[in-house]
């Protein structure tokens, strides 16, 4: 006969299960939002987007890159999209928030009400002529905030074990820590090719900034994906 502390820790293990697939599932949703903003606004871009030498903010600008025509339309998928890419994040703040049961809960909320401002800092477009610089810093932001949410996730699930020495460790495990590696190392080589572009400028490279910049949101993607029940 199970006892009443028996009873209790279970009916708390099937909240905390309940909520972290609550959370889990709005992180996995923001991933289709992504792709869909991206790929519509790239289709309606107001001239034929170079996919190598032009930033993602370049789809959300008021006018294109290099014709400078005005970018109506694929302006406004991108302020779409990104504004309920922010709206997602807070959700998932609030989540945290309200939900004690969540190991670091108010952390956690805290990392990913940056990560909601930041993706609500890029619907201001790239090429604002007042406001641009709001859009750069709401880009790191989103990309660095994001970074450090799937580093703390997974940190905090490994820290959680309280035998980290033993020999043999599972596949996920390196395959968790390869992931982390990876996302953090892409951000701030994106971060430092950036700077050095915007003021020695760099041409001529075989992997432009831009390109690295969509490598890098790339590995952010599959990041989320790797993200286990536990993690959350």
């Amino acid at each position: 006969m199970i006892d009443a502390t028996e009873a209790r820790a279970a009916m708390i293990d099937n909240k905390i299960i309940k909520s972290q697939k609550v959370v889990r599932l709005i992180i996995w949703l923001t991933v289709p939002v992504i792709i869909i903003t991206l790929g519509l606004a790239w289709i309606y871009y107001a001239e034929s987007y170079e996919f190598v030498n032009e930033y993602i903010s370049a789809l959300g600008n008021i006018r294109s890159f290099d014709l400078d025509n005005i970018n109506t339309t694929s302006r406004i998928i991108m302020t779409t999209g990104f504004s309920i890419l922010s709206f997602m994040n807070l959700m998932i703040a609030i989540f945290y928030f309200i939900r004690p049961v969540l190991r670091y809960n108010k952390l956690k909320g805290c990392l990913y009400v940056l990560v909601s401002i930041g993706t609500a800092l890029v619907t201001i477009p790239g090429d604002h002529p007042t406001l641009s610089l709001y859009h750069v810093i709401g880009a790191f932001l989103f990309v660095f905030s994001f970074a450090i949410v799937n580093f703390v996730q997974q940190l905090l699930r490994f820290t959680r074990k309280h035998d980290l020495k033993f020999e043999k460790k599972p596949a996920g495990f390196y395959f968790d820590v390869l992931i982390v590696v990876v996302v953090f190392s892409l951000v701030i080589l994106v971060g430092i090719l950036f700077i050095l572009d915007k003021t020695i400028g760099l041409t001529g490279l075989v992997l432009t900034v831009p390109l690295w910049q969509k490598i890098m949101v790339l590995s952010e993607l599959i990041a989320i994906f790797v993200l286990d029940l536990e993690d959350i």
